[in-house]
């Protein structure tokens, strides 16, 4: 349990360093304060602090957020994948010799390999049609 805490707290902290920083507060702050809006006064406008913020809104078509959609549903299908793997790697090293507890880890195990492969067909066959409709995942 111990190196589970460790190992988490390893995976976090270089996540945290990867992590870029956001430095949209100074450019709110330097537009409000330079007032290098578009409105007839040449004050700083709520458009124009929302761009700063949010970005430009860009047209998004069907494909993209079809495209999107899939790939977050297949992260989360790969995330459900590891949880299983930890918890019946979990079950396997703290079930002490127990056959009851051993053969629940390994079904869970065996399950989650066989959801694993059903994941990657269903993107490989995702990727296959929208590629044939011109779109890349």
């Amino acid at each position: 349990m111990l190196s589970f805490v460790v190992l988490s707290g390893l995976c976090l902290s270089f996540a945290c360093a990867l992590a870029t920083p956001v430095s949209a507060a100074g450019n709110i702050i330097d537009t409000i304060r330079n007032g290098t809006g578009t409105s007839g006064t040449g004050g700083a406008n709520m458009e124009n602090i929302a761009d700063k913020v949010y970005g430009t809104q860009k047209n998004v078509d069907i494909n993209t957020m079809v495209v999107t959609v899939i790939n977050g549903i297949l992260g989360l299908l790969g995330v459900i994948f590891l949880v299983l793997t930890l918890y019946a790697g979990f079950l396997w090293m703290t079930a002490a010799g127990s056959d009851d507890k051993v053969g629940k880890a390994k079904n869970i195990l065996t399950t989650a390999i066989i959801g694993l492969i059903i994941i990657f067909a269903s993107y490989a066959i995702v990727n296959f049609v929208l590629s044939a409709l011109g779109t890349t995942v």
